[in-house]
């Protein structure tokens, strides 16, 4: 198999720049407040560097099956950094709300439902089945990606909660390259796969653009500190003094009983 310069140009680009972003990770501390996001940099790296050994030195055939395999683990990962996430918004103590955690659950059945039925409706031409599972599959978790990042906006602004800065930014970087992947796939399943594939290489290009502003934005933010957080307003200050102060009276009572 062979590259074009611009393939190259690509596959360098993308390397460098997850090798980068590893290193802020790592530098900066944020491995330990991201763990699911690092894994994917790292599979990342660890794809760009098999698939380019395979391009060489591998057959058509072992390219493809190692691609899409790599491609489902990187999918599975998305979606575990799509938790990693939710979890800083809606459990930052450690536990989950009761309405929110309903409102989660149905949220994603719903996702789950209207993604299948539109994974079910398009027909893509394909000369082996099995790309054709591909394609679907692929159409579907871009599809269910998407509804996840509006599910947790849609919830979190509802509750009133405050994302933290650094996921801001990791989110801020996913959003737009899973609408990007969303309307690539749309057409890659409309279309299919022509005899030479042209479409989808060039499709996947675009997408690679996009992914790669993506890693520059999260290079620059992630490697700097997070703002501090925003102070409580007076009213919601004055609410919280009003607990304590409930709460404390209340545990006088308790010691008094108790010692009575």
């Amino acid at each position: 198999m062979r590259l074009t310069n611009l393939d190259i140009l690509y596959w360098a680009t993308g390397f460098i720049g997850h090798v980068i972003l590893l290193f802020v990770l790592i530098v900066r501390g944020r491995t330990r407040s991201f763990p699911m996001f690092t894994s994917l940099i790292v599979l990342n790296v660890a794809r760009t560097s098999i698939l380019f050994c395979i391009t060489h030195f591998g057959s058509h055939k072992v390219y493809f099956y190692t691609y899409w395999l790599l491609a489902i683990i990187d999918v599975i990962l998305q979606f575990a950094v799509i938790y990693e996430i939710a979890s800083s918004i809606f459990r930052p103590l450690g536990g989950w709300a009761i309405d929110i955690r309903k409102n989660i659950l149905l949220w994603a059945v719903a996702s789950l439902a209207i993604a299948s039925f539109l994974t079910w409706i398009p027909h893509p031409e394909s000369r082996f089945w099995l790309q054709v599972v591909f394609l679907k599959g692929s159409f579907f978790s871009a599809v269910l990606e998407c509804e996840c990042f509006a599910g947790m906006i849609a919830l979190s602004w509802v509750a009133g909660l405050n994302w933290v800065s650094h996921t801001v930014k990791i989110a801020q970087g996913l959003v737009p390259f899973a609408m990007a992947t969303l309307a690539l796939e749309t057409a890659n399943t409309y279309f299919g796969l022509n005899n030479t594939g042209e479409l989808y290489i060039a499709l996947a290009r675009i997408r690679m653009t996009v992914y790669i502003i993506c890693l520059k934005y999260w290079i620059v933010f992630l490697w700097r500190n997070a703002p501090p957080s925003r102070k409580m307003s007076l009213i919601l200050n004055q609410q919280v003094s009003a607990i304590k102060q409930a709460l404390g009276a209340k545990l006088n009572d308790l010691n008094t009983e108790g010692e009575a």
